[in-house]
């Protein structure tokens, strides 16, 4: 295992509630609830984060600080929710956690802030999601009963059908044991669905079974397959990873966002990437860009030109990230739901979007 650094998470912000959305087959399925301290409005409308970590790990309280952070300053209830992971759910399972968790969003959440607002603007929910949960979040328009307000997409895939796997990078570099039946056994959890699993927080952390299990399907290339198809078991009941090409393409192009923008108008979307990104490539973002300006929807891309995957995860809030990157993309969605900017503020955090020497917006 080649060592490098994994820099530590800014702190935590302060979780206002923890509740359950959901309970399906004994699970239970929380959702943390942010309240803005300082607020000046009697119905706040939403924000809902969906987490990533490759549809397999990661939990609720993986995300950017300077997000959340924004978020609430602008007034906003910011909710994150956890969902059940691959492989011992389905793909379908999860989108049926981001599909149910709208039903509570609009009639539930308004319950639980009472002692905080009078009521939530359930009718103004704003869906945020980082990598595997960017990808779900790209799903709503289809999931949804009612589409949100708005959609922000974290450096997630959007072309499904163009997956391949992990490039030159730090991740594709580390050695990793053999994916054998006996490893995929210590990294999966039939027995009892999990909803989160901690996320990297040091290099060893990559030697255990179920993040190996991950990287290496990357690796191979067989996301597609493991999205659709978990992995499967042999004649002899051991478990394997999927065959490449036992998918179809129009079983791809039923959970690929740029596909899906061909049938439904998406809402305002708000894309950002890193041109160094290692795990999906750039031409994700640049050809869903497209995609919706042939739609007709309104849309706003950032392109990084040094930024990697995750970038934000590790960024102070303050900070350069959060001046130039996050707050023009959290003000741009924010807009949408009525929600505009004090001058004073706009000034501070580069509401115009100038992000100087850090990257570009792609042209309308």
């Amino acid at each position: 295992m080649k060592a490098f650094s994994i820099p530590p998470h800014p702190p935590a912000l302060s979780i206002t509630k923890t509740c359950i959305y959901k309970t399906v087959d004994r699970i239970t399925i929380p959702i943390d609830i942010y309240v803005p301290t300082e607020h000046d409005v009697a119905n706040p409308p939403v924000m809902l984060f969906i987490h990533g970590g490759g549809w397999s790990g990661g939990n609720r309280t993986d995300y950017s600080r300077p997000l959340f952070y924004h978020f609430l300053s602008l007034g906003f209830i910011v909710t994150s929710m956890d969902y059940r992971l691959l492989p011992e759910t389905k793909l379908e399972g999860q989108m049926d956690d981001v599909r149910d968790v709208e039903g509570w969003l609009r009639k539930s959440l308004a319950r639980e802030v009472r002692d905080y607002f009078s009521g939530v603007q359930g009718d103004k929910i704003i869906v945020v999601g980082a990598s595997a949960g960017a990808h779900l979040a790209l799903l709503t328009p289809k999931l949804w009963t009612i589409q949100p307000t708005a959609i922000l997409s974290l450096y997630g895939p959007t072309n499904m059908n163009g997956l391949p796997s992990l490039h030159s990078d730090r991740l594709s570099k580390l050695f990793l044991p053999p994916c054998t039946s006996e490893l995929l056994t210590a990294g999966t959890y039939f027995d009892h669905q999990p909803t989160e699993f901690p996320v990297v927080q040091k290099p060893e952390d990559y030697k255990r079974p179920r993040t190996v299990m991950v990287l290496t399907i990357f690796r191979k290339a067989l996301i597609r397959e493991y999205l659709l198809r978990g992995l499967t078991r042999g004649d002899d009941g051991k478990l394997r990873l999927p065959e490449r090409g036992s998918i179809t393409k129009d079983e791809i192009d039923a959970i690929s966002p740029l596909e899906l923008s061909k049938m439904h108008k998406y809402p305002p979307t708000y894309q950002i990437m890193g041109a160094n990104d290692d795990v999906f490539e750039l031409s994700h973002a640049v050809k869903f860009h497209s995609a919706l300006g042939t739609s007709g929807s309104h849309r706003q891309t950032m392109i990084l030109f040094e930024a990697g995957h995750a970038f934000d995860i590790w960024e102070d809030i303050g900070g350069e990230v959060h001046e130039k990157v996050i707050a023009p993309a959290v003000e741009w969605v924010a807009g949408f739901a009525g929600v505009e900017s004090k001058p004073q503020r706009s000034a501070r955090w580069g509401g115009r979007g100038d992000i100087g020497k850090l990257g570009f917006l792609l042209e309308k």
